[in-house]
């Protein structure tokens, strides 16, 4: 998803800040080439984390590092929790 998708998923974010999380590293898009341009190609699990890292910016005043960190923590135990829930050996 280019960041025109990114800006209009996750509300209040501008398309400066998103340019700023791509270039300090919070955030790690594919790249993708189309002639002569790059852009950004951002998955859904980006958009997850820049959605709910930027609502802890922005509604509870949380420093980029930390809400970045923690955006990415919660999503890590999602995943683990999902993972324990099925186990693989058995199937239903």
């Amino acid at each position: 998803m280019y960041a025109g998708g990114v800006l209009k998923r996750v509300e209040g974010l501008t398309y400066d800040k998103l340019a700023y999380f791509v270039r300090a590293g919070y955030v790690k898009p594919r790249k993708i080439k189309t002639q002569i341009l790059y852009y950004n190609d951002f998955s859904e699990e980006d958009v997850k984390v820049i959605k709910h890292a930027w609502e802890l910016i922005s509604k509870h005043k949380v420093k980029i590092k930390a809400a970045f960190e923690r955006a990415r923590q919660r999503g890590e135990d999602i995943q683990l929790t999902l993972n324990l829930r099925t186990p693989s050996g058995n199937p239903r």
